[in-house]
């Protein structure tokens, strides 16, 4: 076996051709991300293939953040901004190998910690853990009305948001993507999160032209509510979701999500992914409501600075940085909190 660090711009068809023997492989492996971190971002890459003979047999992305907050230090990670990445292989032993690659890459780029984004069941139960986030996955009935019967409540919610007023855009042209980067910024701060830079979505739209939508909320010509939506393989994702608080009387998250489920539908893919959240969190109950479920992840961290404990957003909710926050980011103006999230962003380790 040949393990190899693919130079930047490199084995692009090896590597998504290789995605092909790992049949639960999600999008955020395409090789195509790796430009959406270090054109839209700066942030440094290391993508990771095995091969037998010429055949792919293992891969596993990283990204080197180097971060202050939340355990600091740098970090190598699969992947950040993701759901999950992680490492993939065909056997256990081929899993052993890599694991010791990517240690080993660490170790020469002074990184204290690894941490590796799966699924739960995957191996090396031994190996500290975060086991606090969920996938929330809906598998789309064959019969629309079924599924309108199992969700009428907040379907009834998405019909009043229609006899509003509220109506629904999708496509990719540049007023939906500064419209949705405007929603998107606006709840950010509110979450006294710090938001990605606008060219973060506009690098997604480009290198992903094929696969990528936004959706739209509107109330006359006011953005209300957003989403961006990417297919890969037999599933639509919903990474990147906002909606306005003021505007959640008149249920603008209802309709955006009625209107992707039933594009979702209508397009023949028959699962929707809604991607993370926390267990029990207020995002996963709306989740549920919609009748998906969720898939356990396992954040692995085979390197963990200073033996100590792995890092979770609880924890960090706890932090003085986090009570900071809380109180400042809110009221700051929000070409303030764009400027300063579009830096603050890549340092941010438990995004």
């Amino acid at each position: 076996m040949d393990w190899k660090w693919l130079p930047a711009g490199e084995g692009e068809t090896a590597w998504d051709q290789g995605l092909e023997l790992f049949a639960d492989a999600p999008y955020s492996l395409l090789y195509g991300w790796r430009r959406v971190y270090e054109e839209a971002l700066g942030l440094k890459t290391y993508y990771l293939l095995g091969e037998d003979r010429g055949q792919v047999r293992g891969l596993c992305p990283l990204v080197l953040m180097k971060s202050p907050w939340f355990g600091g230090g740098r970090h190598l990670i699969s992947l950040p901004y993701q759901t999950r990445a992680g490492l993939w292989t065909l056997d256990p032993a081929l899993r052993e190998g890599m694991l010791a690659a990517v240690s080993a890459q660490a170790a020469a780029l002074k990184a204290e910690t690894v941490e590796l984004r799966e699924l739960e069941g995957l191996q090396d139960p031994e190996i500290p853990a975060n086991q606090e986030h969920v996938e929330m996955i809906l598998e789309l009935p064959g019969d629309w009305r079924a599924f309108e019967k199992q969700v009428s409540p907040r379907l009834r919610q998405a019909r009043k948001a229609r006899q509003s007023g509220l109506v629904v855009r999708q496509g990719v042209e540049n007023d939906l993507i500064e419209d949705f980067y405007r929603v998107f910024s606006m709840r950010m701060r509110e979450l006294f999160f710090p938001v990605y830079p606008l060219r973060f979505f506009q690098k997604i739209l480009e290198v992903f032209p094929n696969r990528c939508r936004l959706l739209l909320v509107y109330k006359e010509t006011v953005p209300v509510a957003g989403m961006l939506l990417f297919q890969y393989r037999d599933t639509v994702s919903a990474p990147y979701v906002a909606s306005l608080t003021e505007f959640q009387d008149e249920h603008p998250n209802q309709l955006l999500y009625q209107a992707a489920l039933r594009d979702t539908w209508e397009g023949g893919a028959p699962y929707f992914n809604f991607c993370r959240s926390q267990s029990g969190s207020g995002t996963y109950q709306f989740k549920r409501q919609w009748k998906a479920q969720p898939r356990p992840l396992r954040y692995l961290y085979p390197r963990v600075k200073n033996s100590g404990g792995v890092c979770s957003v609880g924890q960090a909710r706890q932090s003085l940085a986090y009570r900071l926050a809380a109180t400042i980011w809110p009221r700051l103006p929000l070409s303030w909190t764009q400027w300063l999230g579009s830096r603050l962003i890549r340092r941010l380790v438990i995004a």
